[in-house]
């Protein structure tokens, strides 16, 4: 760790387990990500891997459609709105990660590196973290996405092609 807050680089005291998904996702799977994880901040990817966003619970949350499940398979890249999100590089200081956040009134700042790909996340519990001296420790310590395979919530009164289910 390196001297004071103002001289500190936040790439030491960002947030490295990261979830991200990509702007086609749904909604509803990015809410079970989200809740199965423990997650609070989801970056939002193109297809091609390039940063577009940061959603959290809460705009996801008022996004909820009182409609049912089966109308939030919407994708997440239109809840972001079309602002450009601000972010800090790695190298930047804590004290300018702070800044940010306050002037985007909000409580996350991505961090970005030289080639604009996605490093981690620097949030307000992040910050505390360190005012109280205790590192949170990382769960994974990398950007991760779910792109392996396609995981989809199976709603009630839908089920796969081809699938039975016997009766109760």
């Amino acid at each position: 760790m390196t001297g004071t807050l103002e001289e500190q680089p936040v790439g030491e005291a960002m947030s490295t387990d990261v979830l991200a998904v990509t702007e086609t996702e749904s909604a509803l799977l990015t809410w079970e990500l989200m809740r199965q994880g423990g997650y609070h901040h989801v970056p939002v990817l193109s297809d091609e891997g390039g940063f577009v966003g940061v959603l959290d619970a809460e705009t996801l949350a008022a996004a909820w459609d009182s409609g049912g499940p089966d109308r939030m398979r919407k994708p997440v890249g239109a809840l972001l709105g079309h602002r450009s999100p601000t972010h800090v590089r790695p190298q930047d200081s804590v004290a300018t990660a702070a800044r940010a956040m306050l002037a985007a009134e909000t409580d996350v700042v991505p961090v970005l590196d030289d080639d604009g790909r996605l490093s981690g996340l620097f949030t307000a519990r992040d910050l505390i973290a360190l005012a109280a001296g205790a590192r949170r420790p990382a769960r994974a310590g990398h950007v991760t996405t779910p792109a392996l395979y396609r995981i989809e919530p199976v709603l009630p009164g839908r089920h796969p092609e081809g699938s039975t289910i016997p009766p109760s």
